[in-house]
């Protein structure tokens, strides 16, 4: 009961806020928001880079991340026919470049004869090719960021090559590896017993809790399904990070900052 007073009364002062805060401008400085004033950390990773000024998972994208001073920046990889990890959020090339097809039925060679011409600020950059994920984790550490690399293509045979690539560079900034599919996650685990793994989840449930106790690994959750922050407490006390996606509004990161939440990770709230 306690608990749930508790999140009811934050609901209450700020959930008039929610709507009230629109996209109106390309990005919001955290500075204006009450967790600001307050002597909570909260880290903020760039959703897919700073997507909202550059074309998503590209490099001008994370290194717009960079310069604005992010803790994270988050990208999307997936994998080539020839086994060549590259960013791309879909299954298919179709919304972000001028081709078409399964990103898996490509060699690297063919993917870099394609061009990014979507996204935002995508005119500002004429020929952009896609990235691969060594220029993103070098991109990463030339700006002092966390690379938040998210799984979206490959198997569980794919996992272990995928930690040896990252773990080969041995960054300064230590990355981490989030993925909404649980085996993969099983299998990096498998291949390293202390590298950071998140699984993101849309609802927190005693399942996904168990796995992320019994695989070591945090809980990234969807902050827009109310139910997920009446639960943040059952993840804390089990000792395992909790982290919240994609959080765009001032009032919605207020709430999850006083939930305890530490990393959050927007499309367009600065640091």
């Amino acid at each position: 009961m306690k608990k749930f007073l508790k999140i009811l009364g934050i609901l209450f002062v700020l959930i008039g806020f929610f709507w009230a805060v629109e996209d109106v401008f390309p990005t919001i400085s955290a500075d204006l928001s009450i967790s600001a004033l307050t002597d909570k950390t909260v880290n903020l990773t760039a959703h897919r880079g700073l997507s909202n000024v550059a074309p998503e998972n590209t490099a001008p994208a994370i290194v717009e991340a960079g310069k604005a001073g992010y803790y994270a920046a988050e990208f999307d990889i997936a994998p080539t026919k020839d086994g060549v990890w590259i960013l791309m959020h879909d299954d298919t090339v179709d919304r972000m470049t001028d081709g078409e097809g399964k990103v898996s039925d490509f060699t690297y060679a063919e993917i870099m004869e394609l061009k990014i011409d979507a996204g935002k600020g995508s005119d500002n950059y004429p020929d952009l090719k896609i990235a691969t994920l060594e220029e993103a984790l070098a991109i990463c550490e030339e700006y002092s960021m966390r690379a938040m690399i998210e799984v979206k293509g490959g198997n569980s045979e794919d996992m272990a090559a995928l930690l040896e690539i990252v773990k080969s560079k041995n960054l300064k900034n230590e990355p981490l590896i989030i993925d909404f599919n649980s085996e993969r996650l099983v299998a990096l685990r498998n291949a390293d017993s202390d590298f950071e793994l998140w699984y993101l989840v849309s609802k927190i449930s005693d399942e996904s809790i168990a796995f992320a106790e019994e695989n070591n690994t945090a809980i990234a959750f969807n902050h827009k399904n109310f139910a997920n922050l009446f639960r943040v407490d059952d993840v804390k006390d089990k000792g395992i990070i909790c982290a919240a996606w994609t959080v765009d509004r001032l009032p919605a990161k207020d709430i999850l900052c006083a939930l305890g939440v530490e990393y959050i990770t927007t499309n367009r709230i600065l640091p």
